[in-house]
């Protein structure tokens, strides 16, 4: 379960170091209204995934997993200031249906998927003037053996969340901004045209996970 350790040749923002950066576990307190210290969150992730495949048909599958998301220093300790970047470092979900079989979805090595944290220029996001919105572009891999088919987006997958009133929005629920279809190509021949689209997406940020999700080698704990 370890990132990826060659430079990513599709880079969709800013890269954030991981270098002398904690891990961060079930029983990480987070503050609201306060932009944290850099960290490495280990957190739950559930979503929603409707599939198009041509002469197949259109299913909707729930997924189960975690994610890996390291945050950078923020550029002020004022929270309506503060802007925070990051960057996936790992991820995997798995979900299931009849039709399509058991489907694990990682990241993209090839890609480094990044976001921000930062308050939106207009007050869209919610009650409070200085809540903030979070968006990641995310490089995805969808494996799906039952259909004898690897699948991956060229164009970013953007997650986004509103409302964001603590770092990491743990519990917050997300929308995946697709324009009616985004196309996955087979990976054998990403220059041929889309085999399979993503045509609706939406999950749920969780918690901090335990650190024995993810073996002996992430064990250390920040507080």
């Amino acid at each position: 379960m370890s990132a990826p350790t060659q430079r990513p040749s599709v880079v969709y923002g800013r890269p954030v170091t991981t270098d002398g950066v904690r891990n961060l576990y079930s029983g990480t307190k987070v503050v609201p209204w306060t932009p944290p210290v850099p960290g490495i969150d280990n957190l739950g992730i559930t979503s929603v995934d409707t599939f198009a495949v041509p002469g197949v048909g259109e299913y909707t599958v729930p997924f189960d997993g975690y994610v890996r998301v390291v945050r950078s220093q923020p550029t002020s300790e004022e929270w309506s200031k503060a802007e925070v970047y990051t960057n996936l470092i790992e991820m995997k979900m798995e979900g299931s249906c009849e039709e399509l079989g058991h489907i694990t979805v990682t990241l993209n090595p090839d890609c480094l998927s990044t976001g921000q944290i930062r308050t939106p220029f207009d007050p869209y996001a919610g009650e409070g003037p200085a809540a903030k919105a979070c968006r990641m572009a995310v490089g995805a891999i969808f494996d799906m053996p039952k259909l004898g088919l690897q699948l991956a987006n060229k164009e970013p997958i953007i997650l986004t969340i509103d409302d964001v009133r603590q770092i990491p929005p743990a519990g917050s629920p997300g929308k995946g901004q697709i324009y009616r279809m985004l196309p996955l190509h087979d990976v054998r021949r990403m220059d041929d045209s889309p085999v399979a689209y993503v045509t609706s997406l939406r999950f749920t940020m969780g918690g901090y996970l335990p650190w024995e999700r993810f073996g002996e080698e992430r064990k250390e704990y920040g507080k």
